[in-house]
């Protein structure tokens, strides 16, 4: 069995290593792009709220970092806390549906991403599980990582039944 690229695993517990580098790049991004239009830019009533939206972004970018999805084989849940202050949301892997890969594409790709689709007590809900820019394959790894992690979890409830 190969060791998995996206997941860091501690006993059953497989925690999704979060992409804080492409979120981090962004926030800086974003931020300096706030800053330089403060220091540079024309003072009018437009480009303040621009300055505004960008500096928010760029604050929301920075919390995302943050973010941590957890998959526990021997419970059987799912765990994603989408800021590192909000409360954690706890799914059970009989809640999976189905993967979702989505691009958007202007002559090249720009943005795709892996999405966990899971319907609890009917409820679809979307769970963001990787995002990358200009490439796809990534996302195809991810997504088997994933279904790899939920496939043993079928496997040790058929050995303990």
């Amino acid at each position: 069995m190969e060791p998995f690229k996206y997941f860091i695993q501690d006993g059953n517990t497989y925690i999704k290593i979060p992409q804080r580098a492409l979120y981090y790049t962004f926030a800086i991004l974003l931020l300096a792009g706030a800053v330089l239009a403060f220091t540079y830019g024309q003072h009018t009533r437009g480009s303040m709220w621009l300055m505004a939206l960008l500096g928010i972004l760029g604050v929301l970018l920075l919390m995302r970092a943050g973010a941590t999805t957890t998959f526990d084989v021997q419970n059987r849940t799912i765990t994603a806390q989408s800021f590192f202050f909000t409360k954690p949301k706890q799914f059970h892997f009989d809640d999976f549906d189905s993967f979702l890969i989505s691009k958007q594409r202007f002559l090249i790709t720009l943005n795709a991403t892996a999405t966990l689709i899971l319907a609890p007590k009917g409820k679809r809900l979307n769970l963001l599980l990787h995002q990358t820019m200009f490439v796809t394959r990534p996302l195809q790894n991810v997504v088997d990582e994933t279904a790899r992690i939920l496939e043993m979890a079928n496997g040790s409830q058929l050995n303990s039944k």
